[in-house]
């Protein structure tokens, strides 16, 4: 019997959550080409996922889906520490001094 594997398309989150948080640590977004060419990688990564994954010993989707977490949940937050630090820096009025 032949099973075929399908693609787990845990690459393409991973990525993209990459590219997020190199936006927010840099305050710079990614050409229309990088975004073509990594969109273009990306796509053929997703598409060999099968092959890659039957070849460690390990849940590879598994720890794709948890990187993107961590990924995500950094970009997250540095955002929030970005707006915690600008509105800190607005001077608060008390009460007369």
């Amino acid at each position: 019997m032949n099973t075929v594997a399908t693609n787990s398309h845990a690459i393409t989150p991973l990525v993209t959550a990459g590219e997020a948080l190199f936006s927010t640590l840099t305050d710079h977004t990614f050409s229309e080409n990088a975004v073509k060419v990594s969109s273009g990688v990306t796509s053929l990564l997703d598409g060999l996922f099968p092959t890659l994954a039957s070849k460690v010993s390990f849940d590879m989707d598994g720890v794709l889906i948890g990187t993107t977490e961590v990924l995500t949940g950094l970009n997250t937050a540095i955002c929030a520490a970005k707006v915690k630090q600008a509105a800190a820096q607005t001077p608060a009025i008390t009460g007369g001094a």
